[in-house]
Formats: C-alpha cells, structure tokens, sequence
C-alpha cells in the first residue's frame, strides 16, 4: 500500500524555498522568486478598469469590506502582554444566543426553534467557554504582573551592578 503525499507536498517546484511545510527534496538548493508578476499585474490591471466602470456597485463593496474589517485577526504587539490579555478579554465574552432576524418569516421562525431545540447545550458550553477565558485572562494577568516585578528587579540589579563595576574602575 503505498501512501499518498501531503497536500503541501504536491506544491509545484515553482515555490519558494521554504514555503512547503517540508522540504520533499531535501539538500534541494533554494528556488527563486514566484514567477507569476505578469499574471498579478493583468490581474491588478482588470481590477482597477472594473473599479473605474460607472455601473461598479462601490457602495456595496464598502460595505462588504467594512463587515470582512470585523473578521480580521488583531493582534497585539510581541512584547506588550497587557494589550494581548486585553484582546483575550475582549474575545472571552461569548454570547449563547444566536440571531435569529430574518426578512423571510419561515426561516426566522426555524432558527428561532433550533434555537430553542439546542439551547442547553449551547448555552452551557458557551459559559464553559467564557470561564475558561476568564481563568485564562486571569492567569495572563498574573503572569504580567510577575514578568513586570522581574523586569523591574533586573533594571535595579544591572544599575546596582553598575555602581559597583563603577567604583572598583575607579
């Protein structure tokens, strides 16, 4: 029985080296840039003529790009934790009920039954969920408030450090 390979293992060679998840050919030297900038500049090309027709629907797509803005990962900055528990904060408060609005009647009324039909079990995993992120905010809280005094005790040695390697230069 022979093992069919990865998905990223059929990457054409074309990639460059170090964009598989791993290296098939290995000892392979490092392959060159993607090959495709004519096919992205027609590409770019078509877009703006697209955008620059008067029967472009502009306000639709600012809308669509306006609600695709509310899906986009925020991140904080690597070494800042406070605005990372922050985000974890934000994230952890998980709504149990779904929205059940609809312009059709009939399918309002199925969400709102379905609704209804899971609404225990929804509702539970949602409250364990929301605990577990507020354990997980309060250990991120912990854990800055820690590498905070740490940080705060290293600067006070190194400066003592300091003084010290000062006077004995002198």
């Amino acid at each position: 029985m022979q093992i069919s390979p990865m998905a990223n293992d059929r990457l054409p060679d074309s990639l460059p080296h170090g964009s598989r998840s791993r290296d098939v050919q290995s000892g392979s030297p490092p392959l060159g840039p993607l090959p495709y900038e004519s096919e992205r500049a027609e590409i770019e090309a078509a877009a703006r003529e697209a955008v620059a027709r008067t029967d472009f629907p502009h306000e639709y797509v600012d809308r669509v790009h306006d609600q695709g803005e509310r899906f986009a990962l925020r991140t904080a900055a690597p070494g800042d934790i406070r605005a990372a528990i922050a985000l974890l904060e934000e994230q952890t408060n998980v709504q149990a009920l779904a929205p059940i609005d609809s312009r059709n009647r009939g399918v309002g009324a199925a969400k709102k039954v379905v609704r209804k039909a899971v609404f225990f079990t929804s509702h539970h995993l949602t409250e364990q969920m929301r605990a577990l992120g507020w354990a997980t905010t309060s250990v991120g809280n912990a854990a800055a408030e820690r590498i905070e005094q740490l940080e705060d005790r290293v600067r006070e040695l190194e400066a003592r450090l300091e003084r010290i390697v000062g006077r004995e230069d002198a």
